[in-house]
């Protein structure tokens, strides 16, 4: 069904010309290359891989530090621009730049770029630090279970 969508959308897209088609070419590009990000998580032309989380600035700050130091990242360089955060860490042979950019006060955008040899991007890097990040807001069940103490009990009123 998603090949007959991509077929429909490029028939469309090829008889109108020029600057018209980009908008409906657009949305079938980002996909079609097998997505490699979960829903909800955009990969932009500019090679960035964005994300919108349910949580203030400094909880998305403290999930993306902890998750660069769980990933072997050393300590990244800061920036503060106007209400934004710059974060940079560096890899073998990869530069990674993380945005947190702030909605509402409960509401917080990261965006994750990657530059592989400063010259190629590598999506599929910041597609898994945005998938990590949001696995230390949102552990699975079985990691919080873990993390439980042995003498704790969850109770619910009924």
């Amino acid at each position: 069904m998603q090949t007959f969508g991509l077929i429909v959308v490029l028939v469309v897209s090829v008889t109108l010309s020029g600057c018209v088609a980009l908008p409906v070419i657009a949305p079938a590009a980002m996909t079609a290359g097998g997505d490699l990000v979960k829903a909800g998580t955009v990969r932009t032309f500019g090679g960035a891989t964005q994300r919108t989380f349910s949580v203030s600035l400094s909880e998305l700050y403290a999930a993306t530090r902890q998750t660069l130091d769980r990933l072997g990242f050393g300590p990244p360089e800061e920036q503060s621009k106007d209400e934004r955060v710059i974060l940079y860490a560096y890899a073998i042979d990869r530069t990674i730049r993380i945005d947190l950019m702030p909605i509402t006060g409960e509401m917080t955008q990261m965006r994750v770029f990657v530059r592989k040899n400063s010259l190629g991007k590598d999506v599929a890097t910041a597609s898994e630090l945005v998938t990590q990040t949001e696995r230390v807001l949102n552990p699975p069940a079985a990691e919080r279970a873990a993390q439980r103490k042995p003498g704790d009990r969850r109770t619910t009123a009924r």
